[in-house]
């Protein structure tokens, strides 16, 4: 079975709500095993080398992936290397630029995790750049009220993908984010369309 691969942001996890969100849909769809959410290391090159071994494993079967801001900009990453359909909801698309106000000591207040988020770790997301995306892999998902990340970013870095949706206000956890997720699960192959 195809399966749909959250990807949590900075400092989040893989309870997130949207992740809650997606896995109650594919549960009310018939299909309460197709979303998965792990949690992910803090560190860039561990979390990457995570996901590598999670999509590897599935990828027979069918993978898609979603991340929402740090993890968008993770979904981006694996989407070109293994070709696979991603939808970014407001994907911290300059990642090793905004996260270098982060630098030094770090608590995650969803896992209780201290650690010490330092340039080395910027050297780590820098290497995950896309440089071209490939348009009809992404489905790219704004709201101009994120107050977190210039959502124009993303449209500058995504200048054309198979499907955009920007609404005007919103937040940066994309408010009303529920409205998406048996289209998401369309987009994903989970469910037919």
């Amino acid at each position: 079975m195809a399966v749909l691969i959250y990807i949590h942001g900075f400092n989040s996890s893989e309870r997130s709500h949207k992740a809650s969100v997606m896995q109650q849909a594919a549960k009310q769809a018939g299909v309460p095993n197709a979303v998965l959410s792990p949690r992910l290391s803090w560190r860039p090159k561990q979390a990457i080398a995570e996901l590598e071994s999670l999509i590897e494993s599935h990828l027979s079967a069918g993978v898609a992936l979603i991340g929402s801001s740090l993890g968008g900009f993770y979904g981006a990453y694996l989407a070109e290397k293994y070709q696979l359909p991603c939808i970014m909801v407001n994907p911290a698309v300059d990642a090793p630029v905004l996260l270098t106000s982060y630098l030094g000591p770090q608590h995650n207040p969803y896992t209780g995790e201290e650690y010490i988020l330092t340039q080395q770790h910027m050297m780590e997301l820098e290497s995950l750049v896309i440089e071209k995306p490939t348009a009809e892999l992404y489905w790219l998902m704004l709201q101009e009220g994120d107050e977190v990340l210039d959502y124009r970013a993303a449209l500058k870095a995504f200048p054309k993908t198979a499907k955009l949706t920007l609404e005007a206000n919103g937040d940066h956890s994309f408010v009303d984010f529920q409205r998406y997720a048996s289209e998401i699960l369309q987009f994903a192959q989970i469910l037919d369309n």
